[in-house]
């Protein structure tokens, strides 16, 4: 099995440590609040960042920035092929504060949403067309109504017909298990759906059932100390373990914050994942089998696109 890169298409086996839900650039439009207006856009520190991060053992990295709101797949490229990492990017739409005042995407018709999404999967990324996402994003609040339904609506009409997977943005798990029987409804199966920042809602018996139904769960907290990562994610993700749904689990970092990179002055920085998350990892008692599904394997499978509906 393959799956497409920025770089082309990659055998999964060729992901070996992932960080599965990264930002590895994001240069805000003009328009953005100040608030909302995350930026990570000085490449000397990004190439730093990601020389530590690929000399640690990283391989992979799933960016998670869909065009409109900070994407520059010129940049993944260029970052990819500087230092031999795998890096992943996506189309779809975030949430609605990260774009400027009158965007085009948060008026569009389901229509012209799905042409875009379409053409990003199939033809090329609007800022470099030598690019092919390789999934949807969907930024999910807390409701299924409005725009974000029309959004919504024509990203699994999108993932339907090119067999592309969901990966979604969640408030902190708020309402998530409406998502897969809306896409099921609409002939996505949950297997195709990649919920994040699930362990925000560090509900066992919420992620058992959605591990039951075949949802992919992000674990992306456990450099987040406002969400207590020792009281919470961890121990979820070992009942999760211990119960037989590693199968079901993805561990990304979600540094879209450069207060959060090493060479920006911050921390922990992406080595974290190798150097921090893999040894405790192996500290639990697990085996390198489940290690690898947690790490690679798991969001590698994912990411390859199933025969279109």
């Amino acid at each position: 099995m393959e799956l497409q890169t920025v770089t082309g298409l990659i055998p999964i086996e060729d992901i070996k440590l992932a960080d599965a839900h990264a930002h590895v650039w994001i240069n805000p439009p003009k328009g953005v609040s100040p608030k909302y207006a995350l930026e990570l856009n000085h490449a000397q520190q990004i190439d730093a960042e990601l020389k530590d991060f690929r000399s640690a053992g990283g391989t992979s990295l799933i960016d998670c920035q869909p065009g409109g709101c900070g994407r520059d797949a010129r940049m993944l490229v260029k970052f990819s092929e500087a230092h031999g990492l795998h890096i992943t990017a996506t189309t779809g739409f975030h949430l609605e504060r990260y774009y400027p005042s009158g965007s085009w995407l948060w008026s569009a018709s389901e229509l012209t949403a799905l042409d875009y999404f379409m053409g990003e999967l199939t033809s090329g990324l609007r800022e470099n067309g030598d690019v092919l996402a390789t999934t949807i994003k969907i930024g999910f609040e807390e409701k299924i109504e409005g725009q974000t339904r029309i959004l919504m609506e024509a990203a699994a009409e999108a993932a339907r017909r090119t067999g592309a997977a969901l990966l979604f943005h969640t408030e902190q798990g708020v309402n998530a298990e409406e998502l897969p029987l809306f896409f099921e409804d609409r002939g996505v199966p949950a297997n195709r759906l990649y919920l994040c920042h699930l362990d925000k809602r560090p509900d066992f018996g919420l992620h058992r059932e959605l591990a039951e139904a075949g949802v992919l769960l992000g674990y992306d907290t456990f450099v987040r100390s406002n969400y207590k990562p020792r009281q919470n994610v961890w121990p979820l993700l070992r009942q999760m373990v211990q119960r037989g749904f590693e199968d079901h689990i993805a561990i990304g970092l979600d540094l879209a914050r450069s207060s959060l990179w090493q060479h920006y002055g911050g921390q922990p920085g992406l080595v974290y994942l190798p150097d921090t998350i893999l040894s405790k990892l192996h500290s639990e008692g697990l085996s390198e089998t489940i290690v690898s599904k947690l790490t690679a394997q798991n969001i590698a499978q994912f990411l390859v696109r199933c025969t279109p509906a």
